[in-house]
């Protein structure tokens, strides 16, 4: 019995051990993670001018943002992203707005939360305003990326063959006027018309590309939850994160028992009507059985 409570006591000691320098390593680890998650912007345009230095990515760069949000104040902070976006001289590309239900569905009803898409537009010179603001929303950020896409080697190529289209527009200009043929007039016209259009698709894809250059893509997704984690990094120690295990379930199971009391309410009628005929069927068995007795 003493070997046996030995042994239980070392096993103890073993895993408090093993605890506390899980949870060493988890706050080290939330220390680099607060360094390297410095702000979105900073950290883009650290990169972008060490690889441009670098000779890493050209002069013509599209940028793409990420941004997911989680709120426990839907129309609020729906209305912040809106009124950022008027701030900062943006526009909304595209927008969708659904709901979705995270529980189990009792008795046909369920309840409904909301998320919406942006996609946003935004001057590459206000993308810094525009984040900063963001971070001020009644809302958790619990994702972000960043994407950088070099198409400088694209953009000289296009205009290299715009150029060429140029010269030739212009020296087919030049044969119309030496042509004395309407054979030759009528060959020219249509290589001209064929340039011309061939140099207008090229030109339209060049100012796509400036647009795109110019006008940061910011994609922001934000979903209305019943309880919005403070923990959802995976740097939170072992003690942390089961804490916030069970909180999720305290949460889960109080709105299944509100979602549970609903569902009653909707049934009451029924229950009623089930318990008057269980109640009269009762009675009618009593009696019967007391008419057989006075028999």
């Amino acid at each position: 019995m003493k070997q046996f409570r030995n042994y239980i006591i070392l096993l103890l000691t073993l895993f408090l051990f093993s605890c506390s320098k899980s949870q060493e390593l988890s706050q080290d680890e939330a220390g680099l993670s607060t360094v390297n998650n410095a702000s979105l912007e900073e950290r883009a345009m650290t990169n972008d001018e060490i690889a441009i230095e670098n000779g890493l990515v050209g002069e013509k760069v599209i940028t793409t943002i990420n941004l997911d949000y989680e709120t426990l104040y839907f129309d609020e902070a729906n209305q912040h992203v809106i009124e950022t976006i008027k701030e900062v001289d943006a526009y909304i590309e595209y927008s969708n707005q659904s709901s979705y239900s995270p529980g189990a569905i009792i008795g046909g009803e369920a309840r409904q939360y909301r998320r919406i898409d942006f996609t946003i537009r935004v001057a590459k010179e206000q993308v810094t305003v525009l984040l900063e603001s963001l971070e001020g929303m009644e809302a958790v950020k619990i994702g972000e990326q960043i994407g950088s896409e070099d198409v400088t080697q694209t953009y000289r190529d296009t205009e290299t063959r715009i150029n060429v289209l140029n010269q030739k527009e212009k020296r087919l200009n030049e044969l119309m006027e030496e042509a004395e043929t309407i054979d030759q007039i009528l060959q020219i016209e249509d290589n001209l018309s064929q340039t011309i259009a061939e140099r207008e698709i090229l030109q339209s894809q060049l100012d796509g590309i400036d647009n795109l250059i110019d006008y940061t893509t910011v994609h922001l997704h934000l979903v209305e939850r019943q309880r919005v984690s403070n923990g959802r990094n995976e740097t939170l120690p072992f003690w942390g994160r089961a804490k916030e295990a069970v909180l999720d379930s305290l949460y889960s199971f109080y709105y299944w028992v509100q979602d549970a009391a609903i569902w009653i309410i909707y049934a009451l009628p029924f229950i009623v009507i089930i318990v008057v005929v269980a109640i009269l069927i009762r009675y009618g068995r009593k009696v019967v059985l007391e008419k057989r007795k006075k028999d």
